[in-house]
């Protein structure tokens, strides 16, 4: 039963990530590359000028017109004569800074547990799924269990949503202690020539049985340095507030926990990368053991698909920052179990 379930929940979720997506006509853009003059219709056309030779480019139809050879009307009125059909059609035509590449496409929103700085565009919708088995892969009935597939496991879902280019939104659910996380973020720095790291802030509270007992504060800063297609590195300093599930804190013991999430990725094709994640912690531990995860991600233009080996199951800021789902003091090897993310943004 457990495993149609599992069947089933997986059919679900893929269904809804890759669902057909309502097309939205995005701004005229022209951008300017080495010289190359290229303008986005925003209709799956596009135009290419170098020099005096102009091309039109349909990727829908997947065809390539060579309007130079058609007309004998100079490259220049061309462009005129387009960008005044761009502005009869109701669209802006938006300048783009030359040679602009967003460093931040090359690395998803988190990589297994620790968020990652990435921004979220304006009145965007992302949503996020976790799934984490319980059952280690290198337990002796694990090839039996199909390696955990048939274990119990703890599936998390939530949104993000944009308010702006810079403020975002989060709501986040784990069946793990019925936890709902709910904050705020606020992106501070975008990595581009002249900024080298982009970096963001997000403040959340966590309350257990669906937020009604046992609130948990958590403030969270995301440092990020991308090196474009060759891969990223990443620290997420964090400390949770009344991280401490005991009522009665012994003498000695901490009621909070600090950690440092350190992380790395190394991008074998530009979409494709292998992720590793370390959590140190100070403070209050539910588990001794630091949390480490690694594994694969693949990134599309909406989705962000992760795959990943873990020795914790929790995934709201608190659970991960004190080990709360940790498998215990026992050697790594015999704690890794298998889960995935799935994010997607819906518009």
């Amino acid at each position: 039963m457990r495993l149609l379930a599992l069947i089933l929940s997986l059919v679900a979720c893929s269904m809804i990530v890759f669902a057909e997506e309502t097309p939205v006509t995005p701004p005229v853009k022209k951008v300017t590359v080495n010289g190359v003059n290229i303008i986005f219709t925003g209709n799956n056309e596009a135009f290419v000028e170098i020099n005096s030779q102009r091309i039109k480019i349909n990727t829908e139809t997947q065809s390539v017109l060579d309007l130079s050879a058609t007309s004998a009307t100079p490259a220049k009125s061309q462009e005129l004569q387009t960008e005044e059909e761009i502005k009869e059609s109701g669209s802006e035509l938006k300048e783009a800074p030359s040679d602009e590449v967003d460093l931040e496409e090359y690395y998803g929103y988190e990589l297994v547990n620790i968020a990652t700085p990435r921004g979220f565009q304006k009145k965007s919708l992302t949503m996020h799924y976790t799934h984490r088995f319980t059952q280690p892969i290198f337990d002796k009935d694990s090839p039996e269990d199909l390696f955990g597939l048939d274990s119990f496991s703890f599936s998390g879902f939530g949104f993000t949503y944009g308010i702006t280019d810079r403020l975002f939104t989060k709501i986040y659910r784990t069946p793990l202690d019925r936890n709902i996380e709910m904050g705020a973020g606020f992106k501070l720095l975008h990595q581009n020539k002249k900024t080298p790291i982009s970096a963001s802030i997000f403040g959340s509270l966590e309350g257990r049985n669906n937020f009604r007992t046992f609130y948990t504060g958590n403030i969270t800063t995301m440092l990020a340095r991308s090196f474009s297609h060759y891969g990223a590195v990443f620290f997420t300093p964090s400390i949770s507030l009344n991280s401490n599930p005991n009522r009665n804190v012994k003498k000695g013991e901490s009621n909070h926990t600090g950690t440092f999430g350190l992380g790395s990725q190394w991008n074998f094709t530009p979409t494709a990368s292998l992720i590793f994640e370390c959590t140190p912690r100070i403070g209050f531990k539910s588990q001794p053991n630091a949390a480490i995860s690694f594994g694969i991600q693949k990134r599309t233009y909406r989705h962000v698909f992760t795959l990943s080996l873990s020795n914790t199951q929790g995934t709201t800021t608190s659970q991960y920052n004190s080990g709360l789902g940790g498998l215990g003091p026992n050697n790594l090897r015999s704690n890794l179990t298998l889960g995935f993310n799935i994010t997607r943004r819906s518009f």
